[in-house]
C-alpha cells in the first residue's frame, strides 16, 4: 500500500521545494513510481521569518504550524516532515497534536553523527536553534560533544541566513562562514552540522576544512528509508 507523505513548506521557499523535488526522485529511482506527496504552504510573512531566525519562538509561527499539522491530518498523510530545523522548537508540541507521526529533522541528524561515530561536531543554524539547545541535547543523547559559535559569530550567521532566503548572500558571506568552521575545527569538531536548511544553498559547492552534516539530505535520506522500507 502507497503511503502518503505530508509537507509542511514555505519555511524558506526554495528550501522546500528542493526537499520535495529531491525525496520525489530518490523514491522514484528506487520504485519506478513517483510518491504521493501533499505540501501544505505556510504562509509565512518576512517580519515572521525574521523574528524566528532572530531567536524568537512566536506564538504566532506555532499556530501557523499547528493549523498546517491540522490541514495534514485531515489530507491523511502517514508521515509528516518539516524541512527547517529552526521550527523543531516547536515538534513536541506539534506532536502532541497529531495522530500522523512528525519526523524530526534534529534527531535524524543526530543518528546520522552517531552512525559516522563523531564524537565532537559544530553546529550551524539559526541564533533560535543554537540558543535553543535542540542539537545540544539531542546529540548528548548519543554521547556527542558540539562546539557552537561564538556571540558575534552567531549575530552574523542568522543575518546570513535572511540574506539567503531573499537570494542577497554573496561571496564575502560564504568566506566568512568557511572561517567559522575553520574555528570550529581547531575546537576539535571532526565535522559540522549544517543545522539550517537554507545553510547549504551557501555551502554545498564549498571545500569545508571538516565534512560537511547536510541536515537537509540527511532528513530526505531518513524520509525515503521510511517509505521504501
Amino acid at each position: 500500500m502507497k503511503q502518503t507523505i505530508g509537507i509542511v513548506g514555505g519555511l524558506g521557499t526554495e528550501t522546500s521545494c528542493k526537499f520535495c523535488f529531491s525525496v520525489n526522485h530518490k523514491i522514484k529511482n528506487i520504485r519506478r513510481c513517483q510518491p504521493h506527496i501533499i505540501m501544505d504552504n505556510v504562509p509565512m510573512t518576512r517580519e515572521l521569518e525574521n523574528l524566528i531566525i532572530q531567536n524568537n519562538a512566536s506564538e504566532e509561527v506555532a499556530k501557523l504550524l499547528h493549523d498546517s499539522i491540522k490541514r495534514l491530518n485531515v489530507s491523511m498523510a502517514d508521515v509528516i516532515v518539516i524541512p527547517c530545523n529552526t521550527v523543531h522548537v516547536f515538534i513536541d508540541q506539534l506532536r502532541e497534536h497529531s495522530r500522523v507521526p512528525i519526523m524530526s529533522i534534529i534527531e535524524e541528524t543526530s543518528k546520522e553523527c552517531k552512525k559516522k561515530e563523531f564524537k565532537k561536531v559544530g553546529v550551524l543554524g539559526s541564533s533560535l536553534t543554537i540558543n535553543s539547545g535542540m542539537y545540544k541535547e539531542e546529540l548528548k543523547k548519543h554521547t556527542i560533544e558540539t562546539v557552537i559559535p561564538e556571540a558575534d559569530e552567531q549575530e552574523f550567521i542568522s543575518s546570513c541566513i535572511l540574506k539567503i532566503i531573499n537570494l542577497e548572500h554573496t561571496k564575502e558571506d560564504k568566506q566568512r562562514m568557511l572561517k567559522i568552521v575553520e574555528k570550529m575545527k581547531n575546537k576539535g569538531a571532526e565535522a559540522v552540522i549544517l543545522g539550517c536548511t537554507d545553510l547549504f544553498l551557501l555551502l554545498a559547492k564549498e571545500n569545508t576544512p571538516i565534512p560537511k552534516i547536510d541536515s537537509t539530505e540527511v532528513f530526505e535520506n531518513a524520509l525515503v528509508s521510511r517509505m521504501i522500507s
